[in-house]
């Protein structure tokens, strides 16, 4: 089990703000915020956890694990980062975490379950870390700071439950999730109101934003607005980093069911699948071309859950690997 390497950014930004020098624990080779060849950079789960106990230990704040989620910044999750960031709503980003989190950290797994007054949001471990309470408490604390970039520093949780024992001072934990907060639990839960999950935001990173808005003006140079095969492409194009890419998902809104899109792409010798494969193929070289990105965000960036199956696609389309392709360029 693996983490993207960027990650340590938060650690190294914690470090930084209790004065010690990060260098103390994180070594050039694992982390250097001046390096841009990090963002290629994979740790094992077993150095990535030995290194965050290091800096625990150094730190000796029992609520060390609240305090990194004040050091998140969406660079530290590469193109998922900024994908989050430019989400229409809370529950849109977090199934895109949700679906691609694991592209970050393997050894994390997160769920959701949806209700009509509240959505709670779950996370685990798939083995122990050396310091479970604290890594429990950068998990709900970081997955509430980043709902906070969203939505707004006022958002607070209906309540969360941590697996923790309860600390001999429970005051700082209210006091940063400003909600109830249950100790001694048998999950560590955030729970949203569905209302504030769902509400469309107005806010987005206009990194992201605007790199969607110039694929998708190429997309339309050229072509009449009402043909149905450029309307599906475009369409494709703005879900594709969703993770919720489906015929049903754009049959949808393009207000038509999917029989009907189908057959309207049939009309003009095409499928669905066809038209997924020529946007994938066309944005592919572009993403390639920028340095920016690394393989892991491109397989992100293309809809794909895991670079194995963007790789495999890639040699099918052009008889090399795209690590083959970029190495090249």
């Amino acid at each position: 089990m693996t983490v993207y390497g960027p990650g340590l950014g938060t650690l190294w930004r914690l470090l930084e703000s209790y004065g010690t020098d990060p260098r103390r624990v994180i070594s050039e080779s694992d982390f250097s915020p001046d390096d841009p060849s990090i963002s290629r950079h994979r740790l094992s789960f077993e150095t990535f956890d030995r290194l965050r106990t290091e800096a625990a230990e150094l730190i000796g704040d029992p609520v060390v694990g609240l305090r990194s989620a004040d050091c998140i910044h969406p660079s530290h999750f590469g193109a998922l980062g900024y994908a989050w960031m430019a989400s229409s709503s809370l529950i849109t980003g977090l199934h895109r975490l949700i679906r691609y989190g694991r592209m970050f950290n393997e050894h994390e797994i997160w769920s959701i379950e949806e209700g009509p007054v509240e959505v709670v949001v779950t996370a685990e471990l798939r083995s122990p870390a050396q310091r479970p309470d604290e890594v429990a408490d950068a998990l709900i604390a970081g997955m509430t700071a980043l709902c906070r970039m969203n939505f707004g520093a006022e958002l607070n949780p209906e309540k969360v439950t941590l697996k923790r024992v309860a600390p001999k001072d429970p005051s700082p934990w209210f006091s940063f999730f400003k909600c109830p907060v249950s100790f001694s639990s048998d999950a560590n839960r955030l729970f949203l109101s569905t209302a504030k999950a769902t509400k469309s935001l107005a806010g987005s990173d206009p990194e992201i934003v605007a790199v969607h808005e110039r694929l998708i003006e190429r997309a339309l140079a050229g072509f009449d607005r009402d043909d149905t095969v450029n309307r599906v492409r475009v369409e494709i194009i703005d879900q594709l980093p969703s993770g919720g890419l489906s015929e049903e998902s754009v049959a949808s809104a393009l207000n038509m069911t999917t029989r009907t899109l189908n057959r309207r792409l049939k009309e003009h010798g095409e499928t669905f699948r066809s038209v997924l494969t020529g946007v994938r193929r066309e944005l592919v070289r572009d993403y390639l071309n920028d340095p920016r990105l690394n393989l892991t965000e491109i397989a992100f960036l293309l809809g794909y859950s895991d670079s194995s199956a963007f790789s495999r696609a890639y040699r099918r389309w052009f008889g090399q690997s795209p690590s083959e392709a970029r190495a090249a360029l």
